[in-house]
């Protein structure tokens, strides 16, 4: 249904575009500008809250920091999110602040979604597509909002549409961005060259543009309804339309379910159920598939009527190099085998940028946390007893403090093992992590 392309437009002439370049350098230098008024507080008031040693300016401070954040747009509330993850380079309280913060956005208009939907499927869309303005609009995230439709046959679809001027926003956004670092990296005296931030920012500009193309969003939904189709009783994705997929629009099944947290509060042997499968699919992504969804919070993982797990919104996949997926197979081989110490000479020795002055005490450090995790063993490696989610974000600490950079798709994994390791405790802490854990580590299921 995608509409034909027509005949291409005319050439430019050098008038036009000197005209488009000067209007992309008045669009880049005023969003600039607003974004060094939103900024320009944050120094005063961090400073503030170092000086006075009080929740309350802290809190205000941090109030400020994540409302003009959201009030920048998606960029800023990615890039915020994304730096959450990276607690191998910034301290902890740091990521905490910034992982509360919401990708929430208010709904465009009607209008912008109709003109997406002529451009995408031509004027006759809803032959195929019925949805108009009295459509219910289910959510609206910083950089699309999603519809519950129907298609001809009556069955529902969810229909997420990008929201309008967000990609020329964001364009401009990772040009002031890389700008900015590269300016930062060259400056001896502020000894930025351990942050890498040229390279973190193509790293981040990689993750926002992926998600600005709905095709690739429904290629991560194929994919992942292919390597779960064995498991589709316990564990299922939605399925994507192509027909009614372009660029800029995303039309998939519509899911009905619980948001997991919801079952929070249930009885026992429901939350049991609803354990295993979820830890099991995510080692399935990391140590079997190497495809592995990396926005995996309790609000993307439904509950079906009968107990099925739902995973939504695919954009942002991570696939492991080999080394990576080696390197990170043998760490938590070495964690759940109690070898410490030979796991922090290994983190030391395979890092591709690392300034650590004491590789032995670094080494000492991580086998003391290892230790101290399996001192848990005689109670069993359940996820009630033992805290992997700490042991986790103290070895980043560890990495943060000694200069050890981990690979970002091996800090985003660890991220993602926090997380889910909390929603697992929460519903069954008897579950015997070393038990659901080995099989993966050893290459046996």
């Amino acid at each position: 249904l995608a509409k034909p392309r027509g005949p291409p437009p005319p050439p430019s002439t050098p008038g036009k575009r000197l005209l488009r370049r000067f209007l992309d350098a008045m669009r880049v230098l005023s969003r600039a500008v607003k974004i060094l008024a939103y900024l320009s507080p944050l120094p005063a008031l961090t400073i503030a809250s170092y000086a006075i040693p009080n929740k309350a300016v802290d809190d205000a401070a941090w109030a400020y920091a994540t409302e003009a954040m959201q009030r920048l747009g998606p960029c800023f509330v990615k890039l915020a999110q994304w730096a959450a993850t990276r607690r191998d380079l910034f301290p902890s309280s740091f990521c905490d602040r910034l992982s509360k913060l919401h990708a929430s956005a208010k709904k465009h208009s009607w209008t912008h979604t109709e003109r997406l939907l002529r451009q995408s499927f031509g004027d006759e869309y809803s032959s195929s597509l019925r949805i108009d303005s009295d459509t219910p609009v289910i959510g609206s995230g910083c950089v699309a909002q999603v519809y519950l439709a129907t298609v001809s046959d009556g069955s529902q679809v969810a229909v997420k549409v990008i929201h309008p001027h967000v990609k020329a926003q964001i364009a401009s956004d990772l040009r002031l961005l890389r700008f900015a670092t590269s300016a930062l990296d060259k400056i001896p005296l502020l000894h930025m060259e351990w942050f890498a931030l040229p390279e973190a920012v193509e790293e981040f500009a990689v993750i926002m543009e992926e998600q600005l193309d709905m095709r690739k969003e429904a290629a991560n939904l194929d994919k992942f309804r292919r390597q779960y189709k064995q498991y589709s009783s316990s564990v299922d994705f939605p399925k994507p339309f192509h027909h009614l997929t372009t660029e800029n629009v995303l039309t998939e099944t519509f899911e009905q379910g619980d948001p997991i947290s919801e079952y929070f509060s249930s009885s026992a042997e429901k939350k049991r159920i609803l354990a295993k499968p979820l830890i099991t699919t995510f080692l399935r992504m990391v140590f079997t598939n190497n495809f592995i969804h990396c926005d995996l919070h309790p609000g993307n993982i439904l509950v079906t009527k009968d107990h099925k797990l739902v995973f939504l919104d695919a954009g942002i996949t991570n696939t492991l190099s080999d080394n990576d997926q080696t390197n990170l197979r043998d760490l938590f081989k070495a964690v759940v085998l109690n070898q410490g110490y030979e796991a922090g000479k290994m983190i030391v020795d395979r890092a591709k940028r690392q300034s650590c002055s004491d590789p032995e005490g670094f080494a000492i450090k991580i086998g003391q946390i290892v230790s101290e995790f399996h001192e848990q063993r005689s109670v069993g490696l359940t996820l009630g007893a033992v805290k992997i989610g700490n042991l986790m974000s103290r070895v980043l600490e560890l990495c943060r403090s000694h200069k050890v950079l981990l690979e970002p798709a091996m800090a985003n994994v660890v991220l993602s093992t926090i997380v889910l390791e909390g929603v697992g405790r929460t519903l069954d802490p008897d579950m015997n992590l070393f038990a659901a854990a080995m099989p993966f580590l050893l290459g046996t299921s």
